[in-house]
């Protein structure tokens, strides 16, 4: 596992497009509550669940979590479920709870190797089709193959190996399963970002947290998770700032190619705009970690505001 702080921290000297402005931190740190600093991602479950389940969905959940965008003028994958529109992560979550409901063995490393496509399609079922569809039938065919093979079929099998540890779970999804292996190259070096991977501890905490079981050990050593929806909040609230150029592509909606500069600048930007958020709100809440802040700006991104920005587009499985 590259070390991410370490490692996109020497994008920060060298970016052309895109930079922080730390004033903007100071005046968005000032109306930080308590009660901001909260934790969301568990929310997405609907259903009631039992701990060894509600892991395993997690993973699975996380194992597809990736690209809800669509391109201008193009339809957003969306789905009706008991009598809900739903779109995005959310609705990724409901629709693999409504197949665990009709089949609890789906959550199983065989079921999910074998998994057809024709299978999957009806999982996903939606005014148009999810984007980077087949992207997320091969993911899915993987972590089952490796679930099958290492741990036991079922995904408790890594939970219980990473020994209530936070860091150790991630590192064992980048180690054994290749589509959470999360890295870019940036001007000849390596940057590690591990959006789903850490994410996925993060969600297995706050389920322990949830069923009464403590958190998992070295959640503190988490960065942000480097989407698009985090950078697009961070541009409005005139935390991070984008070059002419870069504002410009975004805002026509240009895709930006995955492990270009501008990419892993703003993901790069991203993770340390976090970092320094958490290290001034430390301050005053001594329990903040980059997750605490992460779960508030996601919160604050799902409200639409006047006059916001457009995030940045990358096909991309990686978030």
């Amino acid at each position: 596992m590259v070390d991410v702080l370490s490692s996109t921290k020497r994008v920060l000297g060298q970016s052309r497009n895109v930079k922080i402005d730390l004033e903007a931190i100071h005046s968005l740190v000032s109306d930080v509550k308590k009660e901001d600093l909260r934790v969301s991602e568990i929310g997405l479950a609907k259903k009631q669940w039992t701990f060894d389940n509600l892991l395993q969905i997690i993973f699975v959940f996380n194992t597809v979590n990736f690209c809800f965008w669509a391109g201008k003028d193009e339809k957003k994958w969306t789905v009706q479920i008991d009598g809900e529109e739903l779109d995005g992560s959310i609705a990724l979550f409901r629709c693999i709870e409504k197949e665990v409901e009709k089949n609890p063995d789906f959550l199983a490393g065989d079921e999910l190797a074998d998994l057809s496509r024709s299978h999957l399609r009806r999982i996903l079922a939606g005014n148009v089709q999810i984007p980077l569809f087949e992207e997320r039938l091969n993911c899915l065919n993987e972590a089952g193959k490796v679930l099958e093979k290492r741990f036991g079929n079922s995904f408790i099998g890594v939970y219980e190996k990473a020994g209530n540890d936070a860091l150790a779970l991630a590192n064992l999804l980048i180690k054994y399963f290749p589509c959470f292996d999360d890295i870019s190259e940036y001007k000849g070096e390596k940057m590690g970002f591990y959006k789903r991977a850490q994410l996925n501890s993060k969600m297995v905490s706050d389920t322990l947290v949830a069923s009464g079981k403590g958190k998992l050990r070295n959640l503190d050593k988490l960065t942000a998770f480097a989407d698009y929806k985090i950078p697009q909040i961070l541009r409005n609230l005139g935390v991070i700032k984008y070059s002419k150029e870069l504002a410009e592509k975004i805002d026509r909606y240009e895709l930006i190619k995955k492990g270009s500069e501008e990419e892993v600048e703003i993901r790069a930007t991203t993770v340390w705009a976090v970092e320094l958020i958490r290290r001034e709100l430390q301050k005053r809440y001594s329990f903040v970690t980059a997750s605490h802040v992460d779960s508030m700006l996601w919160n604050m991104s799902q409200t639409k505001a006047k006059g916001e920005k457009p995030y940045h587009r990358t096909l991309t499985a990686a978030y």
